[in-house]
């Protein structure tokens, strides 16, 4: 698989609010931010959010800040992404798309710390 071609395009998620509120995001990287937009705009000419992720301070099994799943399956499938001035937290359709994606940011992350040789 191209992650960097997969990464672009992006993947469906369900963006989790700390007061409860659920709402579908299509998330994606480009250029080394995460953008999260609405699955209709398909051009990403409006993005409704995004972080850098040299921002990032780490990548967390679950739900942070929002409402807990009492659904213990949906919950496998939460992840939460931390930087200093937010918690971005997301659903994945199932675990192996949260694995996928939080293994991918993590690498990206390690590149980023590694310096080049």
């Amino acid at each position: 698989m191209d992650t960097h071609k997969y990464v672009k395009a992006g993947e469906i998620f369900v963006k989790h609010h700390k007061f409860g509120v659920e709402k579908i995001r299509l998330i994606y990287i480009l250029d080394d931010i995460l953008y999260w937009t609405k699955p209709e705009d398909l051009s990403k000419q409006k993005p409704k959010g995004k972080i850098k992720l040299e921002d990032i301070l780490q990548i967390e099994n679950g739900l942070k800040k929002a409402k807990k799943l009492k659904d213990l399956e949906r919950a496998s499938n939460c992840f939460s992404i931390i930087t200093k001035e937010r918690t971005l937290e997301l659903e994945a359709s199932n675990v192996q798309i949260k694995n996928l994606w939080t293994n991918i940011i993590n690498n990206i992350l390690k590149k980023q710390q590694t310096p080049n040789q």
